[in-house]
């Protein structure tokens, strides 16, 4: 705990603004109050990102009482669909209804926030999934496409949605838009790009928004549990900036290099159809992860609205 205790006061000193919790399961870890708290007293809002099925009613009262700002659920379908995604062993048969019940017990305190991973086992429950999360009080939905990993690629095909299938999920977003019934949809940075769309699919609370490139070791970066450092924590280890048991994340951060992926882009790292794009170094080839994944070089992303909408070769 004192190492992590200096990197949170590291990313103060840095103009961190917000830290996520998160995991795997941070509340398998004994002291995650600890260190939530910790940071807290930094002036960083933290949020603790769970899948609720340890988000019992102490863990509730702990988190309000080290200055937790926010709790965000993972939610990835109905029961039955969830459940067959994430498996639960303790207490109950059922890891959506712990997780619907950790939803509830946390909206009392604290905003809370859902994560929806989008698969090809949950697109056409999308809607019914947000109608529920209307009634719990459920502040944020955060739609987020499932990125084929090195842990997906044995079940991609039946797994990861494939490219066209972009316009479906964009049509509903776009209808739960203006849907009261269904909580603000916030996108991850892997849906949208260069479509009339865009400022819907990029819409926060303040106001819409448009895609202007991962900003992975620009404005975020990710600390993994063996003290890597990267741009984004789903990235693989050629993207590693460096490890804290090395350097110190001050160290790190500023050194440009050290996320030359992101800090030194240039027109030459488009790839493929990315490349002739001329949205291209707008766009930056998108989300930096799924591009990686989705086609083995982070230039070139076939998980492109704009891409899949112009037919572009």
């Amino acid at each position: 705990m004192p190492a992590l205790k200096l990197i949170a006061e590291e990313l103060k000193s840095l103009g961190c603004r917000l830290v996520d919790i998160t995991g795997g399961e941070p509340l398998l870890r004994p002291d995650w109050h600890e260190l939530c708290g910790h940071i807290a007293r930094q002036g960083i809002d933290v949020a603790l990102v769970t899948n609720g099925t340890l988000l019992d009613a102490e863990a509730v009262d702990r988190a309000v009482g080290v200055g937790v700002g926010a709790i965000a659920i993972s939610i990835d379908g109905l029961k039955t669909t969830h459940d067959s995604t994430r498996q639960f062993i303790a207490g109950s048969s059922s890891a959506f209804d712990a997780a619907i019940a950790a939803i509830r017990r946390a909206a009392r305190l604290l905003p809370v926030s859902v994560i929806t991973q989008v698969n090809r086992t949950n697109l056409g429950e999308l809607n019914d999934i947000g109608k529920l999360l209307g009634t719990l009080g459920v502040t944020r939905w955060q739609l987020q496409l499932a990125i084929p990993t090195r842990r997906l690629v044995q079940q991609a095909e039946d797994y990861v949605i494939a490219p066209a299938q972009l316009e479906q999920l964009t049509r509903f977003i776009v209808a739960a838009s203006t849907n009261p019934a269904i909580p603000m949809i916030h996108c991850s940075d892997n849906i949208g790009y260069a479509t009339s769309a865009e400022a819907i699919l990029r819409r926060k609370a303040s106001g819409p928004g448009i895609w202007l490139g991962c900003v992975a070791g620009i404005r975020a970066v990710a600390i993994k549990y063996d003290g890597t450092v990267r741009g984004c924590s789903l990235l693989p280890a050629e993207f590693d900036a460096g490890n804290l048991h090395e350097s110190s994340l001050v160290d790190l951060w500023n050194n440009r290099q050290a996320f030359a992926y992101s800090t030194e882009f240039k027109h030459a790292h488009l790839q493929g159809k990315c490349a002739s794009c001329h949205y291209g170094m707008i766009c930056r080839a998108g989300c930096t992860t799924m591009a990686y994944f989705a086609s083995g070089t982070s230039g070139n992303n076939p998980y492109c609205l704009h891409s899949v909408r112009s037919g572009a070769p």
